[in-house]
Protein backbone atom coordinates (compact mmCIF):
# COMPACT_ATOMS: atom_id res chain seq x y z
CA UNK A 1 0.00 0.00 0.00
CA UNK A 2 1.50 2.70 -1.01
CA UNK A 3 -1.63 5.37 0.01
CA UNK A 4 -0.32 5.62 3.48
CA UNK A 5 3.39 6.79 3.17
CA UNK A 6 2.64 8.95 0.47
CA UNK A 7 0.06 10.57 2.90
CA UNK A 8 2.65 10.62 5.82
CA UNK A 9 5.46 11.93 4.07
CA UNK A 10 2.64 14.88 2.89
CA UNK A 11 1.82 15.85 6.13
CA UNK A 12 5.50 16.11 7.40
CA UNK A 13 6.62 18.01 4.33
CA UNK A 14 3.34 20.65 5.47
CA UNK A 15 4.78 20.38 9.26
CA UNK A 16 8.26 21.13 7.78
CA UNK A 17 7.48 23.73 5.41
CA UNK A 18 5.19 25.37 8.05
CA UNK A 19 8.03 25.41 10.52
CA UNK A 20 11.71 25.26 9.99
CA UNK A 21 11.80 25.57 6.33
CA UNK A 22 9.33 28.81 6.28
CA UNK A 23 11.80 30.22 8.66
CA UNK A 24 15.33 29.28 6.48
CA UNK A 25 12.84 30.43 2.84
CA UNK A 26 12.00 34.23 4.54
CA UNK A 27 15.21 35.76 4.08
CA UNK A 28 16.00 35.08 0.76
CA UNK A 29 12.01 34.82 -0.04
CA UNK A 30 11.14 38.14 1.49
CA UNK A 31 13.25 40.66 -0.21
CA UNK A 32 11.92 39.37 -3.62
CA UNK A 33 8.73 39.71 -2.96
CA UNK A 34 8.80 43.01 -2.38
CA UNK A 35 11.19 44.37 -5.10
CA UNK A 36 8.18 42.43 -7.12
CA UNK A 37 5.12 43.29 -5.25
CA UNK A 38 2.84 44.69 -8.05
CA UNK A 39 0.42 42.03 -7.96
CA UNK A 40 -0.24 38.88 -6.68
CA UNK A 41 0.63 37.60 -10.64
CA UNK A 42 4.07 39.07 -10.32
CA UNK A 43 4.56 37.33 -6.97
CA UNK A 44 3.73 33.76 -8.31
CA UNK A 45 6.23 34.59 -10.99
CA UNK A 46 8.63 34.20 -8.34
CA UNK A 47 7.09 31.54 -5.80
CA UNK A 48 5.74 29.06 -8.66
CA UNK A 49 9.78 28.78 -9.81
CA UNK A 50 10.83 28.38 -6.74
CA UNK A 51 8.35 25.88 -5.52
CA UNK A 52 9.45 23.71 -8.91
CA UNK A 53 12.71 23.78 -7.70
CA UNK A 54 12.12 22.78 -4.10
CA UNK A 55 9.82 20.24 -5.53
CA UNK A 56 12.41 18.98 -8.08
CA UNK A 57 15.42 18.28 -5.45
CA UNK A 58 13.25 16.52 -2.89
CA UNK A 59 12.20 14.16 -5.78
CA UNK A 60 16.08 14.01 -6.72
CA UNK A 61 16.63 13.24 -3.02
CA UNK A 62 14.17 10.67 -3.10
CA UNK A 63 14.91 8.69 -6.21
CA UNK A 64 18.90 8.92 -5.47
CA UNK A 65 17.46 7.22 -1.79
CA UNK A 66 15.86 4.54 -3.50
CA UNK A 67 19.49 3.44 -5.27
CA UNK A 68 21.88 4.16 -2.65
CA UNK A 69 20.43 6.39 0.71
CA UNK A 70 24.23 6.76 1.53
CA UNK A 71 25.32 8.83 -1.18
CA UNK A 72 22.48 11.12 -0.95
CA UNK A 73 23.36 11.27 2.55
CA UNK A 74 26.86 11.85 1.84
CA UNK A 75 25.93 14.81 -0.52
CA UNK A 76 23.26 16.41 2.16
CA UNK A 77 26.09 16.35 4.64
CA UNK A 78 28.18 18.15 2.81
CA UNK A 79 26.66 21.79 2.57
CA UNK A 80 29.20 23.69 1.45
CA UNK A 81 28.71 23.74 -1.98
CA UNK A 82 25.25 24.05 -1.76
CA UNK A 83 25.38 27.00 -0.09
CA UNK A 84 27.95 28.47 -2.34
CA UNK A 85 25.63 27.60 -5.20
CA UNK A 86 22.91 29.16 -3.51
CA UNK A 87 24.57 32.52 -1.97
CA UNK A 88 25.56 32.87 -5.94
CA UNK A 89 22.12 32.79 -7.21
CA UNK A 90 21.12 34.70 -4.69
CA UNK A 91 23.56 37.24 -5.38
CA UNK A 92 22.61 37.54 -9.10
CA UNK A 93 18.39 37.69 -7.92
CA UNK A 94 19.76 40.27 -5.21
CA UNK A 95 21.57 42.16 -8.59
CA UNK A 96 18.72 42.21 -10.80
CA UNK A 97 16.17 43.75 -8.26
CA UNK A 98 18.88 46.57 -7.73
CA UNK A 99 19.40 47.39 -11.34
CA UNK A 100 15.88 47.70 -12.15
CA UNK A 101 15.37 44.63 -14.61
CA UNK A 102 12.04 44.48 -14.30
CA UNK A 103 11.08 48.03 -15.63
CA UNK A 104 13.32 47.39 -18.39
CA UNK A 105 11.27 44.70 -20.38
CA UNK A 106 12.75 44.00 -24.11
CA UNK A 107 10.02 43.45 -26.85
CA UNK A 108 10.57 39.06 -25.86
CA UNK A 109 10.04 39.95 -21.93
CA UNK A 110 6.82 42.03 -22.55
CA UNK A 111 4.65 39.57 -20.86
CA UNK A 112 6.73 40.04 -17.91
CA UNK A 113 8.49 36.71 -18.45
CA UNK A 114 12.12 36.39 -18.16
CA UNK A 115 13.89 32.67 -18.41
CA UNK A 116 17.18 33.62 -16.74
CA UNK A 117 15.36 35.46 -13.86
CA UNK A 118 12.81 32.19 -13.48
CA UNK A 119 15.51 29.89 -13.65
CA UNK A 120 17.69 31.73 -11.10
CA UNK A 121 14.49 31.10 -8.73
CA UNK A 122 14.26 27.38 -9.55
CA UNK A 123 17.81 27.07 -9.04
CA UNK A 124 17.17 28.98 -5.83
CA UNK A 125 14.51 26.95 -4.53
CA UNK A 126 16.78 24.01 -5.80
CA UNK A 127 19.46 24.68 -3.79
CA UNK A 128 17.58 25.44 -0.43
CA UNK A 129 16.34 21.96 -0.24
CA UNK A 130 19.31 20.28 0.04
CA UNK A 131 19.45 20.98 3.80
CA UNK A 132 19.63 17.50 6.24
CA UNK A 133 17.29 17.66 8.86
CA UNK A 134 14.84 15.05 10.47
CA UNK A 135 12.10 15.56 8.16
CA UNK A 136 14.21 14.99 4.88
CA UNK A 137 16.20 12.01 6.93
CA UNK A 138 12.43 10.54 6.94
CA UNK A 139 12.03 11.45 3.35
CA UNK A 140 15.57 9.32 2.70
CA UNK A 141 14.70 6.24 4.93
CA UNK A 142 11.40 5.67 3.53
CA UNK A 143 12.31 6.25 -0.55
CA UNK A 144 15.29 3.80 0.58
CA UNK A 145 12.60 0.99 1.08
CA UNK A 146 10.52 2.06 -1.27
CA UNK A 147 8.94 -0.74 -3.36
CA UNK A 148 10.26 0.87 -6.95
CA UNK A 149 11.86 4.29 -8.00
CA UNK A 150 8.38 5.19 -9.20
CA UNK A 151 7.56 5.16 -5.63
CA UNK A 152 10.37 6.61 -4.21
CA UNK A 153 9.43 9.53 -6.78
CA UNK A 154 5.54 9.56 -5.88
CA UNK A 155 7.23 10.10 -2.11
CA UNK A 156 9.56 13.24 -3.33
CA UNK A 157 6.51 14.85 -4.91
CA UNK A 158 4.20 13.64 -1.94
CA UNK A 159 6.75 15.46 0.22
CA UNK A 160 7.60 18.67 -1.69
CA UNK A 161 3.89 19.38 -2.51
CA UNK A 162 3.74 19.49 1.31
CA UNK A 163 6.60 21.34 2.24
CA UNK A 164 5.87 24.30 -0.54
CA UNK A 165 2.21 24.27 0.38
CA UNK A 166 2.73 26.61 3.15
CA UNK A 167 4.68 28.81 2.40
CA UNK A 168 2.92 29.34 -1.48
CA UNK A 169 0.15 31.02 0.96
CA UNK A 170 2.47 33.23 3.07
CA UNK A 171 4.28 34.54 0.51
CA UNK A 172 2.14 34.46 -1.96
CA UNK A 173 -0.91 35.63 -0.32
CA UNK A 174 0.15 37.70 2.94
CA UNK A 175 3.41 38.62 2.08
CA UNK A 176 2.80 40.15 -1.26
CA UNK A 177 -0.34 41.70 -0.29
CA UNK A 178 1.77 43.70 2.97
CA UNK A 179 4.25 44.53 0.42
CA UNK A 180 1.69 45.75 -2.12
CA UNK A 181 0.18 48.15 0.49
CA UNK A 182 3.37 49.42 1.66
CA UNK A 183 4.10 49.92 -2.19
CA UNK A 184 1.14 51.34 -2.46
CA UNK A 185 1.28 53.90 0.63
CA UNK A 186 4.66 54.88 -0.46
CA UNK A 187 4.32 54.75 -4.22
CA UNK A 188 6.89 57.49 -4.80
CA UNK A 189 9.79 56.04 -2.97
CA UNK A 190 8.76 52.44 -5.24
CA UNK A 191 12.32 52.26 -6.59
CA UNK A 192 13.68 52.87 -2.86
CA UNK A 193 12.01 50.14 -1.30
CA UNK A 194 12.89 47.79 -4.29
CA UNK A 195 16.80 48.73 -4.08
CA UNK A 196 16.61 48.25 -0.13
CA UNK A 197 14.78 44.89 -0.86
CA UNK A 198 17.54 44.37 -3.46
CA UNK A 199 20.38 45.37 -0.92
CA UNK A 200 18.60 42.96 1.48
CA UNK A 201 18.99 40.11 -0.19
CA UNK A 202 22.62 40.73 -1.83
CA UNK A 203 23.56 40.81 1.91
CA UNK A 204 21.84 37.47 2.42
CA UNK A 205 23.47 35.93 -0.66
CA UNK A 206 27.11 37.02 0.34
CA UNK A 207 26.56 35.64 3.86
CA UNK A 208 25.15 32.41 2.33
CA UNK A 209 28.23 32.27 -0.10
CA UNK A 210 30.76 32.76 2.73
CA UNK A 211 29.21 30.21 4.76
CA UNK A 212 27.76 32.53 7.67
CA UNK A 213 24.23 31.57 6.78
CA UNK A 214 23.55 27.87 7.09
CA UNK A 215 21.31 25.30 6.01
Amino acid sequence: METLPVLSLFLIGLSYGSSACLFSCMPFLSPIIFGRSESIRASMGVLVPFSLGRIFSYSLIAMVSAYSSHLIKAFLDDTRMVEMVLGSFTILIALYIIRGQGEKKSCCTASGYDAKETLSYFMMGSMISFNLCMPVVTLITASAYASSPASALLYGLSFGTGAVAASFLLFGVVVSMIAKGVLGEFARHKRAIEIAAGVLLLIVGVFTLLGWVKL
